[in-house]
């Protein structure tokens, strides 16, 4: 059996559900496997016991960053076996993390050992990146290495976007949140009338919202925009009228789009409903790299060579970190193995072949960029 799979039964049976993280399990597990193949390696903490690792193989320029997250989303209902203690069966290996992101954390870890070997033909450094918190956005993970300039790659490559390495994301839509406020009167339960009712007010302009359509121009790499209602509260108790109710919206928009329209648009949309506030809250514009980079070049051949078939570059309508790093101007791209639909659900699992191929292209694809 390949050495990823003992690697990742090991690594699923340490519990790192984000909240609260409790990744410093992982951590230590592989500091003590970066010591045992003598991989140099420096920690980094923002929170005490959240330790990021980062291995560094090689030297010089150019750097290119690959880097997994150790913490998983919690393994929620719906498990026919322990999600912490990783079950081998049909070829598979399932756990919570066998895709996002511990199994291809355990192929990095398998890749980097063999790089370790030939890390004399490398012509620039590898960077094997371990880090915390990517599940609720990276704040003393990624970001905060990139933010705080711990690190500095040149290049990077995310394994954290599925799809069995038949797709290499490329771009990733902007983020919009938009709060949506229906102000009213508050009055006695039993007196409707003598208020107004907040909670009717926001349905209304959310109704009206639902059926409305973003401006934009068509992109090649993604989709339409979309608008999900994530968040809803108001009212204090039953008997009350309600004087403040609010929502949230989240927006995936593209290049064409921009936060300040878009706000615009949907305060048109809910103008006639003159007790309806609309605020921007959160905003993240969109990414995206050349198509044609060196690095994706590299990818596209190596896994044709290796595996037979060529990935092909997409945009995303969600985000990785790999937005943070070209946000910051790193070019990045994702790349990985599993099956996108088994992230975040009830019985998670890989393809154990596709874990030794990862391993594989990961060690070709460093070897033939950092030649």
């Amino acid at each position: 059996m390949h050495e990823s799979v003992k690697l990742l039964k090991d690594l699923i049976g340490f519990r790192t559900e984000n909240p609260p993280g409790n990744e410093q399990h992982i951590a230590d597990y592989v500091k003590k496997y970066f010591k045992k193949h003598k991989i140099r390696f420096k920690t980094f903490s923002k929170i005490k016991g959240r330790e990021n690792l980062v291995g560094f193989i090689g030297k010089g320029k150019p750097s290119l960053l690959v880097s997994c997250h150790s913490d998983t989303v919690p393994a929620g209902d719906g498990w026919k076996t322990n999600p912490f203690k990783a079950v081998v069966k049909n070829g598979r290996v399932y756990g919570r993390g066998a895709v996002d992101d511990k199994g291809p954390l355990a192929c990095l870890l398998v890749a980097a050992k063999e790089l370790k070997k030939v890390e004399n033909e490398l012509k620039g450094t590898l960077l094997v990146g371990c880090v915390v918190d990517e599940e609720r956005g990276s704040s003393v993970g990624l970001g905060y290495l990139i933010k705080e300039k711990k690190i500095k790659p040149d290049f990077a490559i995310m394994p954290d976007v599925g799809e069995s390495m038949r797709i290499i994301d490329i771009a990733e839509k902007g983020i919009l949140h938009v709060e949506v406020v229906g102000h009213g009167k508050a009055a006695h339960g039993s007196r409707p009338q003598d208020g107004v009712n907040a909670i009717s007010q926001l349905m209304k302009a959310l109704l009206a919202i639902e059926k409305y359509t973003l401006k934009h121009k068509k992109h090649k790499l993604f989709s339409k925009p979309t608008i999900n209602l994530g968040l809803i509260e108001g009212g204090d108790a039953p008997n009350m009228v309600p004087s403040v109710a609010k929502a949230v919206l989240d927006i995936r928009y593209l290049p064409s789009q921009s936060p300040r329209k878009i706000v615009q648009e949907i305060k048109k949309v809910v103008s006639g409903h003159k007790f309806v506030e609309v605020k921007q809250l959160l905003s993240i514009p969109p990414t995206e790299i050349k198509g044609n980079s060196e690095l994706v070049k590299v990818i596209k051949k190596t896994t044709k060579k290796v595996l037979g078939f060529t990935p092909k570059t997409v945009g995303l309508s969600g985000a990785t970190d790999a937005k943070a790093l070209i946000l910051k101007g790193i070019p990045a791209v994702g790349f990985s193995c599993g099956e996108h639909d088994q992230m975040h659900v009830p019985n998670e699992s890989i393809k154990i072949k596709e874990l030794g191929d990862f391993s594989k292209v990961l060690f070709e694809v460093v070897r033939g960029f950092l030649k």
